[in-house]
């Protein structure tokens, strides 16, 4: 299994086209249990992103599906990144 964060901004255009923006981003994030990705974590953040979710999928294809399909319904942004743990990656180097 490979680890991904995706990070999500609100289209701006979006902000200013949907009334219930709330229940558009929902439905944006749905993609992941459609693909049956689980999030292990969610969260809405203050910065330059509204959102990072943390998943792992066991193929990368799975990852690209998701982020195109969330990007496709033109509601939330995403940019996604694979990961692995410090203590991997300090092995490494």
């Amino acid at each position: 299994m490979a680890s991904y964060i995706m990070a999500m901004t609100i289209n701006p255009a979006a902000k200013k086209e949907h009334p219930n923006l709330s229940h558009h981003v929902n439905q944006s994030l749905e993609v992941f249990t459609k693909n049956e990705v689980t999030v292990d974590k969610l969260y809405a953040t203050l910065g330059r992103y509204d959102f990072l979710a943390v998943f792992d999928v066991a193929d990368q294809t799975v990852a690209f599906r998701v982020a195109s399909e969330i990007n496709s319904m033109a509601i939330l942004e995403t940019e996604t990144w694979p990961v692995i743990p410090f203590e991997n990656f300090s092995k490494l180097i």
